[in-house]
This record gives C-alpha cells, structure tokens and sequence, in this order.
C-alpha cells in the first residue's frame, strides 16, 4: 500500500470508529472519492459505491479499514493517536 494511502487512512480512523458504533456522519463527497479510490487499487476494483446510501458507505469503509488493518505491522502505522469515541448520555443524571 502507497504511504500516501496508509496516511490517510490514519488520519481518518476516526470515521471507521463511528462505524463500529453503528452511525457516520456526512462525509465531504471529496471524502468518499478517496475512500473510494483507495477501495478500488487495493480492495475490489469493480466496486461501485453508491453514495447517498449510509449503510454502503459504512459496509465500504468497513472493509476497507478490515483490509488496512490487517496488513502486517511493518506497513501499517501505530494508531496510538487515533481518536476515541465515547458516546455520551444525555439527561438527567440518575440520583
């Protein structure tokens, strides 16, 4: 994998932790061409995403992160610095 390509992944981790959760915010269309992209060199080249569809673009950035993951430690860079998201409650605190 190019090391432009295993930057951005990294520095885009973020989106994969949402999608572990279970949602994903609107992504920036320049956003999905990347990931897009990205899919087609090292993935699936006859992958076609649909765009508007959130659960295609969640399973797209789903295995894409699967495939970046799981390349040996050499290629891959520390995540140390990702973020973390933690999902908090809203309301009331219980008494």
């Amino acid at each position: 994998m190019k090391q432009e390509h295993l930057d951005y992944l990294e520095k885009h981790i973020a989106n994969y932790q949402m999608v572990k959760i279970g949602f994903i915010r609107n992504l920036d269309l320049d956003l999905l061409q990347m990931y897009e992209h990205i899919y087609k060199m090292y993935v699936d080249p006859q992958f076609v995403l649909t765009k508007w569809c959130s659960t295609c673009v969640m399973d797209m950035i789903t295995r894409l992160y699967d495939y970046y993951l799981s390349l040996p430690q050499e290629q891959v860079q520390q995540l140390t610095h990702a973020v973390d998201i933690t999902i908090k409650k809203r309301g009331r605190p219980k008494k």
